[in-house]
């Protein structure tokens, strides 16, 4: 069976996202999202233009206007320096970019992080593998019962680039989880964005993605 290039699965996580909002929320979003664009690209959290979040308001840009859709296909992606591409992030923007992973991918059980697991579990699907039962069971752990994830066993509040990853990996896979629609909307702004936790004010391109994939893997 030929599967959904990821990418594009994203992308239709991403549309089902911006249809559940309100023509006005819509007009917000796509006001907070030109307000972080450059004459090169998109703004960083700190203000100044960044390749890596360029990539976020490329997509976003597609999600508005669908007929740059294509854009996003087959395009090689920009991995933080901070991740490196023998990582697990590194791996997965790879795959997201249609590279092909024939190297083993495993996560430390020292180390383990809601993002890492859900990269393992994506590529495992994507592949035609069974998604590794213990990973499932450490990930379904992370939900708490605001219904949104943490980040690892030890972080102190669920956020929501965690939940946006472990929904759509979830719903991937076919694994129950809760609800988390009111999580994700508590961390809306009027200003059209989606804050990184409840406890932040501020948003830029990156978590209007995640806010929007959110909300387009809690629909069925």
């Amino acid at each position: 069976m030929v599967r959904m290039p990821l990418m594009y699965r994203v992308y239709k996580a991403l549309r089902r996202g911006w249809k559940r909002m309100t023509p006005e929320a819509q007009q917000d979003v796509r006001a907070f999202v030109a307000s972080q664009k450059t004459a090169h690209g998109y703004m960083n959290a700190g203000g100044h233009e960044d390749a890596y979040y360029g990539q976020f308001g490329d997509v976003l840009e597609a999600v508005f206007c669908p007929v740059k859709t294509l854009r996003l296909l087959g395009r090689t992606l920009v991995v933080r320096e901070s991740m490196g591409r023998d990582t697990v992030y590194g791996k997965f923007f790879a795959f997201l970019s249609g590279e092909r992973q024939t190297s083993p991918l495993n996560v430390h059980l020292s180390t383990l992080t809601t993002n890492a697991v859900c990269c393992v579990l994506t590529m495992q699907c994507q592949m035609g593998e069974q998604p590794d039962a213990g990973y499932v069971e450490w990930l379904q752990q992370r939900q708490d019962e605001t219904g949104g994830f943490h980040a690892s066993d030890t972080s102190p509040v669920p956020d929501l680039l965690s939940t946006a990853v472990a929904l759509f990996t979830a719903r991937l896979i076919g694994i129950p989880v809760k609800d988390a629609t009111p999580f994700i909307m508590a961390h809306w702004l009027e200003g059209g964005g989606f804050t990184p936790t409840v406890l932040d004010d501020y948003s830029d391109v990156e978590y209007v993605f995640y806010g929007l994939l959110a909300l387009g893997t809690t629909c069925r």
